[in-house]
């Protein structure tokens, strides 16, 4: 987890904006889902469906079994030194936090747990998929 006081501060956004990001959370959870039942390239036929290209690159770098401080370092340059703020470098942190722990093996609960934490102003009632 990225431990930055100066970067949290640059990812404050509304609730709203918060709220908007839900969906990438519950989106995170099914795809550590799909891995715990299918195995990582199960995630191969999602990519078409993945827009986003921050969580489109990352999912693909999983795919291709790059190793974990790798992940990181690409993952991290592009949230250092893209100049994204608010709700768009809260979401990169999100997607971040979410595939690392995908790729770790984490559960889809622990998946859960730790990337909707970034949500602080969203009821937890929203989370129920």
């Amino acid at each position: 987890m990225i431990r930055d006081l100066a970067l949290a501060a640059k990812a404050s956004c509304s609730r709203e904006d918060q709220e908007s990001l839900v969906e990438l959370v519950l989106q995170l959870k099914y795809f550590s889902e799909l891995v715990t039942k299918q195995g990582l390239l199960a995630l191969e036929n999602q990519l078409s469906d993945i827009k986003d290209p921050f969580l489109n690159l990352g999912v693909q770098l999983i795919i291709d079994r790059i190793e974990e401080p790798n992940i990181k370092d690409i993952l991290d340059s592009d949230i250092y030194y893209n100049e994204s703020n608010g709700r768009e470098l809260l979401k990169k942190v999100i997607i971040r936090e979410g595939l690392l722990r995908i790729q770790a093996g984490d559960t889809p609960r622990n998946v859960l747990i730790c990337t909707k934490i970034f949500l602080g102003k969203v009821d937890k009632s929203s989370f129920r998929s």
